[in-house]
């Protein structure tokens, strides 16, 4: 209906109380009937009808609690909504109500309640009379498509008769419903051939030709994802190769539906991309004096390698562009390859990330998954760029003599592009499908053995050769760092156990026979297993003793004297027999 003033309603109507909702001129709403009274006004007047008349009843907003259980007639609001009913559907589950679809006529004002059982009837006056505004139907209508959700506001848009009071009453709804879409608006990433999102007031009447456009105050681009993701492109420095390709994935990015499964697949791609140190690097330190200081405190012995690393020192100082050396370290278990490593990193100032390739049988670990097969992943060396977050690291090839070789290729053979310096400047990982310049990364790899490396792949590498360490140097390593740091791991103390140089000799004799010092650093803590067992006996004995109750003969052992030195008879009480014996 145009125009309310066209309405005409009935002087006596019955009256359908409701805490649903606010029924609005010119909006449409379902009701639920399930109350005693409204429930016999369906019966009684909607049912049993037979003319237009009987379909219009008067709904008035009920302002008491609805958990509030009661026979009594609540007290009635003074304007309501005369309404068309429409539809009427019955249900008897869970319970028997009654659906009710409405529409509402124009607005009325109780003047007298008639009766109240066994449904309210009252004596209305319809209000809807605004012969200066035309729309006012119309108006109510888009209204009260919002204040559904929003029920005591809702109740004094139904109270302002004044059609511009009524609007001033409605700004705080659309306010709201306006913030809503906004934050809507965050979840959703916007495409270009969406339609506009337009929120129109009102055409003409009081506002005339104003509208609300969510576009209009789009959230920056931070708050978008697919515009985060062109920002962090734009300032990660890549190559011109990978901002091309980065680009190019981004547009399509943005022609997706989020729904795709290739979305998550592209920005994670993106994402890699940009969290990938094309040009940050740190500085190495080249201060040749302090290096060796540093080196010598980490290591004792392994001068062949100390010298190695204060030559690469020294070039660089001469040369800024040296390429990193492919240094392979060879020798047997437990003489600290792999802990060298780590110390040429802080030697250099550097990042350190060590790589095991002990069992790797998949040229895919080395080179990554083309981004064609489910879950593809980079491969270990960009994976190892991506966590130190430096493009100049320290890698450790750790273990590359056990290298395998399966249906899924050769990673013996993949390695030898990574450790060529004539071609790992662009390295081409499958799935980044980019060249990345690993020119700056020092790769230092470890074997055991050389016979089970390729030859081509141990061609690429400068190997140095790790002897085992003599008698002399494995006493002077247990006293320099390994006796220290199963004290420090046991919780003891130097003031509570010494182990002198003649038991480390014995210990590395009798008990001890390889290359390394692993054993004898089990050794060591065997020892000081031994000891913290008597340390703590001897502070529970001497807690429980009080000077009183201590006799010669009272049979109580008391706490064992500080230090402890381990010798040659404690030595065989804690490690037992000797297991080896010296060869005349």
């Amino acid at each position: 209906m145009s125009s309310n003033s066209g309405i005409q309603i009935p002087s006596r109507l019955p009256l359908l109380c409701t805490h649903d909702g606010v029924l609005l001129p010119g909006s449409t709403m379902r009701i639920s009937v399930d109350t005693a009274r409204n429930m016999q006004l369906v019966k009684s007047r909607l049912l049993k009808g037979t003319s237009l008349k009987s379909t219009i009843i008067g709904v008035i907003p009920n302002t008491r609690d609805p958990e509030h259980d009661s026979d009594e007639l609540p007290s009635l609001h003074s304007i309501g909504t005369a309404g068309l009913a429409v539809q009427v559907v019955g249900s008897n589950w869970p319970k028997p109500h009654y659906t009710l679809l409405i529409t509402g006529l124009c607005r009325f004002r109780v003047t007298q309640l008639l009766r109240e059982r066994p449904f309210p009837v009252a004596e209305v006056e319809q209000l809807d009379k605004l012969e200066q505004y035309t729309e006012g139907g119309q108006a109510d209508g888009e209204l009260g498509e919002l204040s559904q959700r929003f029920y005591q506001a809702a109740v004094q848009v139904l109270d302002a008769v004044d059609l511009e009071e009524r609007f001033k009453k409605a700004l705080p709804l659309l306010t709201r419903q306006i913030e809503g879409l906004k934050l809507l608006q965050k979840t959703r990433k916007l495409r270009p051939d969406d339609d506009k999102r337009v929120l129109a007031i009102r055409k003409g009447g009081v506002f005339p030709g104003r509208q609300f456009s969510l576009d209009e105050e789009v959230e920056d681009e931070d708050g978008d994802d697919t515009a985060m993701l062109e920002k962090k492109v734009k300032a990660a420095a890549m190559p011109e190769a990978a901002l091309r390709v980065c680009l190019k994935e981004l547009k399509r990015l943005k022609k997706m539906p989020q729904s795709m499964p290739e979305y998550a697949l592209t920005h994670n791609y993106l994402e890699m991309m940009v969290e990938l140190p094309w040009s940050k690097s740190t500085t190495d330190c080249l201060d040749i004096r302090a290096a060796r200081v540093l080196l010598d405190n980490d290591h004792y012995a392994m001068e062949k390698l100390k010298r190695r690393v204060l030559e690469y020192l020294a070039v660089r100082q001469l040369k800024s562009t040296l390429k990193g050396p492919i240094l392979c370290f060879v020798g047997p278990p437990g003489v600290g390859k792999t802990s060298v490593g780590r110390s040429i990193a802080r030697t250099l100032g550097r990042e350190f990330h060590r790589i095991a390739l002990g069992g790797v049988c998949d040229q895919s670990d080395i080179r990554g998954h083309r981004r064609t097969y489910v879950g593809s992943m980079p491969g270990r060396i960009i994976n190892g760029l991506k966590t130190v977050g430096v493009n100049n690291p320290v890698f450790l090839l750790d273990e590359v003599d056990k290298l395998g070789k399966s249906l899924q290729g050769d990673p013996a053979a993949a390695l030898l592009e990574v450790l060529d310096p004539e071609q790992n400047h662009s390295f081409t990982d499958h799935y980044l499908n980019v060249p990345f310049d690993l020119s700056q990364v020092l790769f230092i790899a470890t074997a055991n053995t050389t016979a089970t490396i390729p030859p081509a792949l141990l061609d690429r590498m400068e190997v140095l050769q790790v002897p085992g360490y003599t008698q002399e140097e494995k006493v002077e390593i247990a006293h320099r760092h390994l006796i220290p740091h199963q004290l420090e791991q046991h919780g003891l103390t130097p003031q509570q156990l010494q182990i002198p140089q003649d038991t480390t000799k014995d210990i590395i004799s009798k008990y001890t026979r390889e290359a390394g010092v692993r054993s004898l650093e089990r050794k060591i803590g065997a020892i000081c297993r031994a000891v913290a067992v008597k340390v703590a006996e001897g502070h529970k004995v001497s807690r429980a003793e009080s000077p009183t109750e201590q006799h010669e003969d009272s049979g109580i052992a008391s706490p064992p004297e500080m230090p402890i030195v381990i010798d040659h008879i404690a030595l065989k009480d804690i490690l037992g027999p000797p297991v080896f014996e010296m060869e005349v």
